[in-house]
């Protein structure tokens, strides 16, 4: 059981990694614009579903994530 967590864990991160980076580039290439998508998405909700507590949070933990890259972004682009 130990092993398949654990392998879950790793799937669930690298999807997490595979999401951010993708949801950066549309921001950074103009497809989306800057909080576009963490705004979507922070309204996300699954009614009545024994997962929605930690869905929230993960979707909560992402878009913190996101924009906090965001401003790392924004912050080197006014120094330079």
């Amino acid at each position: 059981m130990t092993d398949r967590i654990d392998r879950l864990e790793a799937q669930v991160n690298a999807l997490a990694q595979g999401w951010l980076r993708l949801a950066a580039a549309l921001e950074v290439g103009g497809a989306a614009a800057p909080g576009q998508i963490e705004r979507s998405l922070r309204t996300v909700r699954w009614p009545e579903q024994p997962f929605e507590l930690e869905a929230v949070k993960t979707l909560v933990w992402l878009c913190d994530q996101l924009a906090e890259a965001r401003g790392a972004r924004q912050s080197l682009e006014t120094r330079d």
